[in-house]
């Protein structure tokens, strides 16, 4: 059955340097993002996108960083509280990629399948070392846990499909999903943290392969203009000031 509901789930915000969200940037000027994760409801599944910051590193981010704002809410398993769920409820668990913003709350979710893109998978086990400090191995070493690598674009339910958009990381991926209501979405991740990425056609600064980077940035703007898409970054704050809050709903 199709998309019924696609939800914006706040995990914090946290404070990051220019110089790491535009490729070519040197400011070291930092500015306050949003932390965010997406939940798709249809008919046959429960899909979430991303799960944003392990519980475990709040401390010492709120410590660490001033900008951080995190309260008691932005707990993922409250945030999927507040739309009737618990993280049991999940069938499946997308990860865009797996960066500790990412994939800090792949934990919670042990009856899940969690799906990410093979390289990926592969690459956050052993990063190179300008990578390293990005990947942290406790959120996806899960033994036990279900994982479902893809290798490409992949249509994951009626409405749902997976786009790869590597750059930003090896095996990034980011999220379309055919709302029948409002039209089509595409949930870009890191692909895009700002509009302005795609605005400008601009990498990101934290970036694997800025080529690749914009050719995901490109691809999406061309699948946005031909579905009549609107695509949703990853770490926007003037656009998150927009974006409709859970409960309420894209539909």
């Amino acid at each position: 059955m199709p998309v019924q509901a696609l939800y914006a789930l706040q995990n914090g915000f946290i404070g990051f340097q220019r110089a790491g969200l535009f490729y070519g940037e040197f400011s070291a000027e930092k500015v306050q993002i949003p932390i965010a994760c997406w939940l798709v409801r249809t008919g046959d599944a429960t899909i979430l996108f991303d799960t944003g910051l392990s519980p475990r590193a709040i401390p010492g981010l709120m410590r660490n960083d001033p900008m951080a704002r995190f309260t008691e809410d932005d707990l993922l398993v409250h945030r999927l509280d507040r739309v009737g769920l618990e993280p049991d409820d999940v069938d499946l668990v997308v990860l865009s990629h797996l960066h500790y913003d990412h994939a800090g709350g792949a934990q919670l979710f042990p009856k899940s399948e969690l799906v990410v893109q093979k390289d990926e998978y592969a690459y956050a086990h052993y990063p190179a070392s300008f990578f390293e400090s990005f990947y942290y191995r406790k959120n996806f070493d899960l033994p036990g846990y279900r994982w479902r690598l893809l290798d490409g674009d992949t249509e994951l339910a009626p409405g749902v499909s997976a786009l790869r958009s590597d750059g930003h990381t090896p095996g990034h991926q980011s999220l379309f999903v055919e709302l029948p209501e409002s039209g089509p979405v595409i949930l870009a991740g890191d692909s895009c943290y700002w509009l302005e990425h795609v605005e400008t056609e601009r990498p990101p600064g934290v970036v694997w392969n800025p080529t690749l980077a914009l050719h995901s940035i490109k691809r999406l703007k061309t699948l946005a203009r031909l579905t009549g898409a609107r695509i949703f970054p990853g770490h926007d704050p003037v656009f998150w000031e927009t974006v409709t809050q859970a409960p309420d709903a894209y539909r």
